[in-house]
């Protein structure tokens, strides 16, 4: 997912630095990656059916960045465990945008 630049908001697919302007954009191709494996093991522990591990993981993937796929996960978990209050704002905060 392109990570778009603090400075002057070019969307950047390569790192370290912005195609643009130059900044140094490490810290947040980083942040990326780290939102990206969680978002991956929350998928797995999904998959298991470990429902509750997959819910924080997708919620920690969300804090680092917001993405639908993260979005969408929390919600898949809070239904399987039928949390359907939960769910449902989880699908509202998606619809958001």
């Amino acid at each position: 997912m392109p990570v778009p630049c603090p400075c002057c908001k070019a969307n950047n697919d390569a790192g370290p630095a912005c195609r643009r302007c130059k900044a140094d954009l490490a810290l947040l191709f980083a942040a990326d990656a780290d939102a990206s494996r969680l978002l991956a093991a929350a998928r797995a522990a999904l998959a298991a059916g470990r429902v509750a591990d997959a819910d924080a993981l997708a919620q920690q993937s969300a804090s680092i960045r917001r993405t639908p796929d993260a979005l969408r996960t929390r919600a898949a978990a809070r239904l399987m465990s039928g949390r359907f209050a939960d769910a449902l704002a989880a699908y509202h905060e998606l619809a958001e945008g």
